[in-house]
């Protein structure tokens, strides 16, 4: 390089660190945080999408577990053939075979006579 060419770029950078330091600083108006303010479209439809996406989550969500069904209390034990057993109250618990024991109740729980009553999971 020639040292006209020097001398004039070392006078850029010196003129643009000059001007840089001149310079008004920077401002950036603060963040807002809460509701939007009104007539401000970028954040209502900011909002919008915020209230799309906790929709779709709440959907996607697994449901909330079953509560449990606690053992009902036993039932005195009716009448009984080959194919099941009648409750006091009249309720039919089917057979599942075997010596006929073991039963199913009418909403599908597993039940046993004892004696004289039908015991269910």
């Amino acid at each position: 390089m020639t040292r006209s060419l020097v001398a004039f770029l070392a006078v850029a950078l010196i003129a643009a660190a000059e001007a840089r330091a001149q310079a008004p600083p920077i401002v950036v108006p603060p963040v807002q945080i809460g509701p939007a303010a009104a007539g401000n479209n970028n954040n209502d439809n900011f909002g919008r999408a915020a209230e799309r996406e906790r929709a779709r989550q709440q959907e996607l969500a697994p449901p909330p577990p079953a509560a449990s069904r606690s053992a009902p209390a036993p039932q005195p034990l009716g009448n009984c053939n080959a194919g099941g057993c009648w409750d006091s109250q009249g309720k039919r618990y089917d057979s599942t075979g075997g010596n006929g024991s073991r039963l199913i109740s009418p909403d599908g729980r597993l039940c046993q006579t004892r004696g004289q009553f039908i015991h269910c999971n």
